[in-house]
């Protein structure tokens, strides 16, 4: 056991996946988000392209890489003049494309911007791109503040969330009314088999064993239930661009970093069956605007640009449109998106 910078962490060489030594991507990164202590690497399979930290931190430690971190704080409202247009789209699309009937929708719009595959992945992401038809007992592992869990209640959904986040959990509990269990998937000890739908959205990244984190969720999940997981691409057009100034690199949080071939790979070392998997470019224009700044004063604190400036936001809707046309011709999109069941 060795320290980094009050952090004690162990060696991490070989591929979770695939035993091999990993090649060096990336040396001497620092927490250019939220200002967590220590010098970290990243190393990469050659083989099947996962991506993880080295030096790994040991288990009990790693709160400490989200002491100025959070996931309580409620987003702002869209600005009343487009909140009515944005709120009649979203309906529409909701309702033609997902089956969720919603007030407000018009069906002929629904089927018109349905048509446009960006917008309907970006109001598809709301929901997981789960269906209405999909519905029963949700449950969203790491669920934060609880405002998706909030979202999908509303539209019929039962719904339970598992948060490490003690703040995150009072907020999930106290503003929404929520059902949410406070520590780790596998620390709730839900019954096998009793959930239709589980989301993991921008969670497995997070992990310490990814592999075990899908076992369990292939166990509570009851049989032709679906499992959705969102997490970043290592092999993204966007982490093409930016290198290490890449906003999804997320050094130290990000313990793993996944390529299409090796999320596949831990979902079927989890025993589970693969039924969509895709990538896309729903956050490509923030992604764009972060690692633009990141790039340009070496951090970004708190994650999210306050204000981006009209000419980046019109790179990034310019860069958004190219990788989306990217993750039709290969699989360069900034998330991968994956359903599989038991």
């Amino acid at each position: 056991m060795i320290e980094n910078e009050g952090i004690r962490v162990e060696e991490a060489r070989s591929c979770l996946l695939c035993g091999n030594e990993g090649n060096l991507l990336y040396r001497g990164m620092r927490d250019f988000l939220f200002g967590a202590p220590g010098f970290w690497s990243l190393m990469q399979c050659p083989n099947c392209g996962l991506v993880w930290l080295n030096p790994r931190p040991l288990p009990d430690d790693i709160g400490k890489l989200y002491s100025q971190y959070y996931t309580h704080q409620i987003p702002e409202h869209p600005k009343k003049n487009l909140a009515g247009i944005r709120k009649r789209v979203k309906a529409s699309i909701l309702q033609s494309c997902f089956g969720y009937h919603m007030d407000g929708s018009n069906r002929i719009l629904g089927s018109v911007l349905g048509r446009i595959g960006l917008l309907e992945e970006i109001i598809g992401a709301g929901v997981r791109y789960l269906k209405a038809g999909d519905k029963g007992r949700l449950l969203d592992v790491g669920c934060g503040n609880g405002l998706f869990l909030d979202r999908m209640r509303q539209y019929g959904w039962d719904v339970t969330g598992v948060e490490p986040d003690g703040c995150a959990v009072s907020v999930a509990r106290e503003k929404f009314g929520l059902e949410v269990f406070h520590g780790s998937l596998e620390e709730a000890m839900f019954p096998e088999g009793c959930f239709d739908a589980i989301t993991v959205n921008h969670v497995i990244e997070h992990i310490s064993d990814p592999i075990r984190l899908l076992k369990e969720c292939r166990r509570v999940l009851r049989p032709g239930g679906k499992l959705v997981v969102m997490t970043p691409n290592i092999r993204s057009l966007g982490a093409r661009v930016f290198c290490e100034y890449w906003r999804g690199l997320e050094v130290p949080r990000h313990l793993f970093l996944f390529a299409p071939q090796s999320l596949r790979a831990c979902t079927k070392a989890a025993g589970l069956n693969i039924q969509h998997f895709r990538t896309t470019a729903n956050i490509a224009s923030f992604i764009w605007a972060a690692s633009s700044l990141i790039r340009r004063d070496g951090m970004l604190k708190g994650g999210f640009p306050e204000t981006p400036g009209l000419r980046l936001w019109l790179e990034g809707k310019a860069f958004q449109a190219v990788e989306y046309g990217q993750c039709w011709l290969g699989q360069e999109g900034e998330e991968l998106v994956m359903w599989a069941t038991k």
